[in-house]
């Protein structure tokens, strides 16, 4: 049975701001073999994105780079590494004992005297006296009695019972700091694994063997663009080097060594030149990963959050593994995800993933996902969705009525799947909805009057379910449709003659129903049928003529019917039949012979199990491909077994491929 390939939707890139310049999201894996999907460009807008630094902040959830980093690393490579002025009323060497005399004490005075610079490792403000020692005061003491003291630091202080200071803290203070040598090798590699620790906890970065150990690895020993972050002075580069260091971790982690094209990566230029899929946006952070069909096998680690200005990720039909990070829920710029045709399992709507509230293509299909859709969440978090693509997978449960919220929604795929109930009459909301594919799931019920409503449509499939009712005369609203698929249910009645209508029709697929009376001669209008299977229904009546007289139909199956009369002499019109499928009828009379270069593209001819009669035309077994170079015809079956004899059909030798006892 022919399928004719779908390979899906092409998306061009969006240009916001030249974010995806050099980079363009591919058509999904929508694994079908459908046909061809019209071509589409993504068409939308994307929201502003974070500042870099505020992104990051809220990323690591207190700092571990910028809370952590721009206090500690990055201000001591500003600061510390190369201060200016020595801390002025500093002494020279600790304090070795108590004051010689008692402090004045006064009740309502603060100290008169304090130090005016601080050394670097003291706290920056004079502490707050109280019951108990405090090592990081905010301001000059508030409770008294309290000390003055102008020879010793006031940090090393603690009133007592006596009112006579006691020395808690010995601090080591040199006139001036050490600086810090960023050309020392231990120094640049003490830094660069605070960013790695940063991103990846200490956790991973002890195991020699993890993709985080690799990274780190290459990136102190043998990266030529050989980072320094001691010597930075914006955070912006340690932004830059986390980045890196996560796409490195990623290579390492996913077999980049045995990618089918890894050019650029690990080499010596930034992440934005020429490494292969990637592309970034202005402000030097990469938007889009575009690795699909390239090798990928292995599992997406954690480290993807560092990748803050994250728009688009397509890793489609690749060998990746185990469950999807629940930090892809940290990336809220994110509005293209697919992960198609790999071997994910576990949950994909966890909680994380609906901080992506700027969602508008979700592809997870063909994977070993499990659970059911919660579809409150997705109409509250994916609100703008076009495509919500959850085929091929283990899903449950019943497709919720909030889905008619989704107004934006062009394309729902969910076949293959165990999805059970009604298809809720919700779904007429939809005006933007075009493609809807649930074949092969558990769904009960009728068909939504209101589907037919949305003219929009140019895709219906719904093969194998346990669907009822009738097929409504307003399906000929539908005049978009290319494909209507309904095969394999319970549906009940007559082919309406509003199908007629439909003149994009394509693809109509029927067959494996309870369908009663005559084919309806309006088929003839559909100009662009080239797949139709009525069979396996209780169809009667003649073959409609018009059928041959279609310019692009290939397929023909109405085997299994109660269709009756004689085989048209107008089958030889057919200028591309490929198929034709006419067992298992009550077809009479004899095979009509067809004009000489006829039906050269024919290749099946099945005429079994009928009341025909006579002898087989020698002009059809001339077509066999054996027989009559120009001819294609493979298989040709009729009811030519002996006995009875003579048969009801009388093949010469070498004509009939396949005969049967009608």
């Amino acid at each position: 049975r022919k399928r004719v390939d779908l390979d899906t939707l092409v998306l061009d890139e969006v240009d916001n701001d030249n974010l995806f310049k050099g980079g363009m999201f591919e058509p999904g894996a929508h694994e079908r073999d459908l046909g061809v999907y019209e071509t589409r460009d993504w068409g939308v807008k994307v929201p502003p994105r974070k500042n870099s630094i505020e992104a990051m902040a809220h990323l690591l959830n207190g700092g571990s780079i910028f809370d952590d980093m721009s206090s500690m690393s990055f201000s001591m490579s500003m600061s510390t590494m190369m201060p200016t002025v020595a801390p002025s009323l500093s002494p020279t060497s600790p304090p070795t004992g108590l004051p010689s005399s008692p402090p004045t004490v006064s009740p309502t005075e603060s100290p008169t005297e304090s130090p005016t610079d601080e050394p670097t490792f003291s706290p920056s403000e004079s502490p707050t006296t109280s019951s108990a020692p405090s090592i990081r005061g905010s301001s000059a003491p508030t409770t008294s009695p309290a000390p003055s003291v102008s020879h010793v630091p006031s940090i090393s202080l603690v009133p007592t019972t006596s009112q006579e200071p006691t020395i808690s803290a010995r601090p080591t203070i040199s006139s001036a700091p050490t600086p810090i040598n960023c050309t020392d090798p231990a120094t640049r590699e003490q830094f660069l694994m605070e960013v790695f620790v940063a991103c990846s906890g200490e956790g991973p970065l002890n195991d020699p063997n993890s993709p985080q150990s690799e990274a780190a690895d290459y990136i102190i020993n043998t990266d030529p663009l050989s980072v320094n972050p001691c010597t930075f002075t914006d955070p912006s580069q340690f932004t830059a080097l986390q980045q890196r260091y996560a796409l490195v971790v990623f290579f390492f982690a996913l077999g980049g060594d045995n990618w089918l094209i890894n050019s650029g990566w690990l080499g010596g230029t930034s992440v934005c030149i020429d490494w292969f899929g990637l592309a970034c946006n202005s402000d030097g952070l990469v938007s889009s990963i575009l690795l699909s069909r390239n090798n990928l096998i292995g599992q997406i680690p954690p480290e993807i959050k560092a990748l803050i200005g994250l728009e688009l990720f397509q890793v489609i039909e690749n060998g990746i593994n185990g469950t999807v990070p629940t930090e892809f829920g940290l990336l809220q710029g994110l509005i293209g995800f697919d992960i198609e045709s790999n071997e994910f399992e576990g949950e994909i709507f966890f909680d994380e993933i609906f901080n992506l509230n700027n969602i508008i293509f979700f592809r997870v299909s063909d994977n070993g996902f499990t659970g059911t859709v919660p579809w409150i969440d997705v109409v509250d978090s994916f609100p703008d969705v076009v495509q919500f693509w959850i085929a091929a997978n283990r899903f449950e449960g019943s497709i919720g009525k909030q889905i008619g919220q989704l107004q934006s929604l062009e394309s729902f795929f969910g076949y293959n799947n165990s999805l059970t109930g009604f298809i809720p009459s919700e779904i007429g909301n939809i005006d933007t909805l075009e493609f809807l594919d649930l074949e092969n799931n558990l769904l009960e019920g009728t068909l939504p009057e209101v589907l037919y409503s949305i003219t929009g449509l140019s895709l219906i499939i719904l093969t194998n379910n346990s669907l009822t009712g009738t097929i409504s005369t307003s399906v000929g609203n539908l005049d978009l449709l290319t494909d209507f698929w309904l095969s394999d249910n319970n549906f009940i009645g007559s082919i309406p003659s509003e199908v007629g209508r439909l003149s994009l029709l394509e693809n109509l697929l029927l067959e494996k129903n309870q369908l009663t009376g005559p084919i309806p001669s309006e088929v003839g209008n559909l100009q662009s049928l080239n797949f139709t299977t009525l069979s396996n229904n209780l169809l009667t009546g003649a073959i409609p003529t018009s059928f041959f007289s279609l310019p692009n139909l290939e397929i023909l199956y109405i085997e299994n019917n109660t269709l009756s009369g004689n085989i048209p002499t107008e089958i030889s019109n057919a200028p591309e039949l490929r198929d034709l499928y006419l067992t298992g009828n009550i077809l009479s009379g004899e095979i009509p012979e067809i004009p000489p270069g006829s039906l050269l593209t024919l290749e099946e001819l099945l005429l079994s199990f009928n009341n025909l009669t006579g002898n087989m035309p020698s002009s059809i077994c001339a077509l066999r491909n054996d027989t009559m170079p120009s001819g294609s015809l493979i298989s040709l079956h009729a009811d030519c077994a002996i006995p009875p004899e003579p048969p009801e059909i009388t093949c010469a030798v070498g004509c009939c491929t396949t005969c049967t006892g009608g």
